[in-house]
C-alpha cells in the first residue's frame, strides 16, 4: 500500500520567466568567471524560488517541481536544457537563447552551459528575483555538488515526494511544503494565478 503524499497542485510555468533566469544564471555566472552544469543550474533555479516563495509569497518561475535521484528538478528548465523540442514548441522557441559544450575539466560527463545571447530581461524579472538567483549562485557553486546534494535532499518535499520502491524516475513535489510553514491555500493560489499571468 502506497503512502499518503501531499497533494500537488500543477503550475503553468511561465516561460519568460524560466527562460530569462536561465539566462541571468549563465550571465552571472560568466562575469565570476564561473563554469556552470545543468546541475548548477536546476539547483540554483530550485534554491532561488524557494528563497522567493517563503520571503515574497510566490516562486520566480512558476515551474513544476520533480524529485529526481539528484533531488528537486525544475521540470521546464531541465527540458531546456536537454533541448526537449516539445518544450521548445511550447514555449514558442525555435532553439535556446545559449550555448554548451563538454566540460571535462569538470567531469568527462559534464556539459557547461554559457555564451547568453542576452541579458535577462528586466521587465520579466525583478529585483527581488534577480538578488535571489544571485544568492542561490552563490550557494550552489560554493557548496559543491555533495554538500548541494545533501542540502536538496533534505527538503520537505523533496522528501515527501521521492518514492524508492518505485521504479518511475521523477515523482511530482508539492508546492505546499516548499514554504517553510507548509500553505496548502497559498500553493492552491499560486497554482490558480500561475494560468493567468
Amino acid at each position: 500500500m502506497s503512502r499518503q503524499k501531499a497533494r500537488v497542485y500543477s503550475m503553468h510555468p511561465n516561460a519568460p520567466r524560466i527562460v530569462n533566469s536561465i539566462l541571468f544564471v549563465l550571465t552571472e555566472a560568466g562575469q565570476k568567471g564561473l563554469a556552470v552544469t545543468q546541475y548548477d543550474i536546476v539547483k540554483t533555479v530550485f534554491l532561488a524560488d524557494r528563497a522567493h516563495l517563503n520571503k515574497y509569497g510566490r516562486p520566480i518561475t512558476y515551474d513544476d517541481y520533480v524529485a529526481m535521484k539528484f533531488g528537486p528538478v525544475p521540470s521546464a528548465v531541465y527540458d531546456l536544457l536537454k533541448n526537449n523540442p516539445n518544450r521548445l514548441q511550447q514555449f514558442g522557441l525555435k532553439e535556446v537563447p545559449w550555448s554548451k559544450r563538454k566540460a571535462p575539466e569538470i567531469s568527462e560527463y559534464c556539459f557547461a552551459y554559457e555564451k547568453p545571447q542576452s541579458s535577462a530581461d528586466q521587465d520579466v524579472l525583478s529585483e527581488s528575483d534577480l538578488e535571489e538567483l544571485s544568492a542561490a549562485l552563490t550557494i550552489v557553486k560554493s557548496l559543491g555538488f555533495q554538500q548541494i546534494k545533501k542540502l536538496t535532499h533534505e527538503d520537505r518535499a523533496y522528501i515527501d515526494a521521492w518514492d524508492d520502491e518505485s521504479e518511475d524516475q521523477a515523482f511530482p513535489m508539492s508546492y505546499t511544503l516548499l514554504f517553510d510553514i507548509p500553505n496548502e491555500q497559498r500553493a492552491k493560489e499560486l497554482a490558480f494565478i500561475s494560468e493567468h499571468l
